[in-house]
């Protein structure tokens, strides 16, 4: 299960930004050299990703700080907002792409293979970045690097699809390819953006996490059998950030002392907090007595 690492997140956002700084300048040069329009929405995607990737930044340092009094719960969740807002950006980079193309249909292209090369190399180099950022996204449940780690993917697809437009042009001589390339580039563009924006509001609105994960809440209690507890129900999980959240009401023996119900209690939530790679659990004690044996899952 991902662990929290706070230093090892902006380290991650940190390259993330200097990658996308690196590539929008290189392709503004580009598309100065070559006139090509699929280059042109290919910096502008850079530069929407360069936004997104500062937003991932801010976001992750605010996630990691502690609960306070305005925030109990904590702050994981400012890396779902990041990931709805980075979507966002994304879409609207890409209709400024399509936009752009469609202004510059059919305008000549020069220095075509100068443009392949360095297209090429973009790609290349944000295949290094963006394993390494989804290989952290992933060990530390980073919504805002897993955001990140998707618009590094999406350049390298767009940025071959870059030098694609250049050599078909080189080869076929029709300048507006260009263009109709840089249409695609669009598209898949609109497309990992709203994928971000529906998969960022879903944790927003407290879908409950996976149910491998649920199945993992319930082996743990399934563990804790014995005569003292009877069984458990009213489970609900969700995630924000890296951590979940756990409360259920646990079924336990009439007989059972308060002091022998909270050493049992703080044993599952260590367990669970074990097994999920952190986890804020919420355990409701109440006798056998209380509940109907169809309401309740039994050990």
């Amino acid at each position: 299960m991902p662990v929290a690492d706070p230093r090892r997140k902006q380290r991650a956002a940190w390259l993330s930004v200097g990658a996308n700084l690196g590539a929008m300048l290189v392709k503004l040069a580009t598309a100065a050299v070559t006139g090509s329009s699929a280059v042109l929405a290919e910096a502008a995607h850079s530069a929407g990703d360069l936004t997104a990737s500062v937003i991932a930044l801010l976001s992750v340092r605010a996630a990691d700080q502690p609960p306070d009094p305005g925030h109990p719960f904590g702050h994981e969740k400012f890396e779902h907002v990041s990931s709805v807002v980075e979507g966002a950006l994304i879409v609207v980079g890409a209709v400024a792409v399509a936009v752009v193309a469609g202004l510059n249909i059919g305008s000549p292209v020069s220095h075509g293979s100068a443009g392949i090369v360095i297209m090429v190399g973009a790609a290349a180099l944000n295949i290094v970045v963006a394993r390494r950022v989804r290989t952290v996204s992933r060990e530390t449940g980073s919504a805002a690097l897993e955001a990140d780690a998707a618009h590094l993917l999406a350049d390298v697809v767009t940025s071959l699809g870059a030098a694609l437009a250049l050599a078909l042009v080189a080869v076929t001589g029709i300048s507006q390819l260009d263009a109709l390339v840089a249409f695609v580039i669009a598209a898949l563009v609109a497309t990992t953006g709203i994928k971000l924006i529906v998969g960022g509001t879903r944790v927003l609105v407290d879908v409950a996490i996976p149910a491998t994960e649920v199945e993992v809440v319930r082996s743990v209690l399934d563990g804790f059998t014995g005569d003292e507890v009877r069984g458990y129900h009213r489970l609900r999980a969700r995630r924000a950030g890296n951590v979940r959240h756990v409360d259920l009401h646990l079924i336990v023996d009439p007989a059972m002392s308060v002091a022998a119900a909270h050493a049992i209690t703080d044993a599952i939530e260590e367990r669970l907090r074990d097994r999920l790679g952190g986890a804020d659990v919420v355990i409701h004690v109440e006798p056998a007595t209380h509940v109907e044996e169809e309401d309740a899952r039994l050990l």
